[in-house]
């Protein structure tokens, strides 16, 4: 089949969009890549065999894709595009990535007969309520999330087909939208195993920390992540010595964070910042334990971290808030620790608990490496992506 992948954000990088395509590319289909760039990119390149178009977009459009729904000036951009790129290809399907593309693809699908598959990275109108400039002047008063939220509702069930990243999502979309279960496929950001067991350590960092106990997070750091939780955690450890605290990302909150451990005089915390993939899996390879502490809402309920796979593929038990959809994951791979989200005494007590008790840890690190090799690897994600097309397939 010829595929037409649309993204509207730049490419590369964008992990969990070249997985996908590389699936497809090596199961004997074509995929086109057409995307935006902001920053000059070549217009054609061929990358790993994907075939990406570029095309420009002015900051003032860009700007507009949060009100689309009252300004549909992003969504006319789009339609111009996907129109232009279709006529010029012909393609078998359309497979755009994130709610904000629905209707210029289902349109455009529609108007010459192509069926369109959608692939939803994250509950957008959900998630939207926790970003900065919808909750702060001008975007509270004109960016409607309420709005989005019938968006996703009405476009949503016109989709030939949807792809999902948690079982607890396929639950959501399902019951929330009616969207039959046949329709509805879920890809998880499950790791591919190569690109964190081939990485090389770098012994230096594995040597700082030979003597700590050190919980490590990697990831957004923004607070609805739960990274305060983790600074009131590091707090109450303070003067237990062998305890310590990488917190590894950056967000729009990270002069908050900082200014917390400032603030609370905390030595046994490290802010890094940004870290390069490849110098994270060290981290990772130094740390006793990986903490995924997000606060509880529909998007955290109904997705995860490919950061808790991660962790676990190294034998690092996790230690998670009680959002479902990872803590379904903990209860069946017996691989991690549970607590309440925003909890910090049961944070405290589940970090305690692995460095006291050596069978437990030795249990779940040796259940994290074996159900990562075993269940929660890209390879049984891919099955079900390939399993989408071929419905599409039947179907016409």
């Amino acid at each position: 089949m010829r595929i037409l992948m649309v993204l509207d954000e730049e490419f590369p990088p964008d992990l969990r969009v070249e997985r996908e395509a590389l699936s497809l590319i090596h199961s004997g289909h074509h995929v086109d890549l057409l995307c935006y760039t902001r920053t000059n990119k070549k217009t054609t390149e061929q990358y790993k065999g994907i075939s990406i178009y570029r095309v420009p977009i002015s900051r003032l459009k860009y700007k507009f894709k949060a009100l689309s729904l009252s300004f549909p000036l992003y969504f006319n951009f789009w339609k111009k595009k996907l129109e232009k790129q279709v006529r010029k290809e012909k393609y078998d399907v359309i497979h755009f990535h994130d709610l904000p593309l629905a209707k210029p693809c289902i349109e455009i699908a529609k108007k010459y007969s192509i069926p369109v598959i959608g692939d939803y990275h994250e509950n957008r109108p959900e998630i939207m309520k926790m970003y900065h400039h919808v909750t702060t002047f001008p975007g509270k008063l004109l960016i409607s999330t309420s709005k989005w939220e019938y968006f996703q509702k009405e476009y949503s069930p016109k989709l030939d087909q949807l792809i999902l990243v948690t079982r607890e999502a396929k639950d959501y979309y399902h019951s929330n939208f009616n969207i039959l279960n046949d329709k509805i496929n879920v890809v998880a950001n499950y790791p591919v195993l190569s690109d964190i067991l081939e990485s090389k350590i770098d012994g230096g960092i594995i040597q700082r920390y030979q003597k700590k106990f050190m919980i490590l997070y990697f990831g957004d750091t923004g607070t609805r992540r739960g990274t305060l939780t983790l600074i009131e955690a590091a707090f109450q450890l303070r003067n237990e010595h062998e305890y310590h605290f990488v917190l590894i990302g950056t967000s729009r909150e990270q002069k908050q964070l900082t200014k917390k451990v400032k603030e609370l005089g905390l030595s046994n915390i490290e802010l890094l910042g940004y870290v390069p993939f490849q110098k994270a899996v060290s981290y990772i390879a130094a740390s006793k334990a990986g903490v995924c502490p997000f606060l509880r809402n529909i998007h955290h309920d109904t997705t995860y971290a490919n950061k808790l796979f991660q962790y676990m593929a190294l034998g690092k038990p996790p230690i998670v808030s009680d959002c479902p959809s990872q803590v379904n994951v903990i209860k069946e791979s017996h691989a991690g620790l549970i607590f309440k989200a925003g909890n910090v005494n049961e944070l405290v007590d589940r970090i305690s608990a692995l460095k006291k008790d050596k069978k437990l840890y030795d249990s779940l690190s040796d259940n994290a490496r074996t159900s990562v090799r075993e269940k929660y690897h890209y390879k049984t994600a891919e099955r079900n992506l390939l399993e989408a097309y071929k419905k599409i397939e039947n179907e016409n």
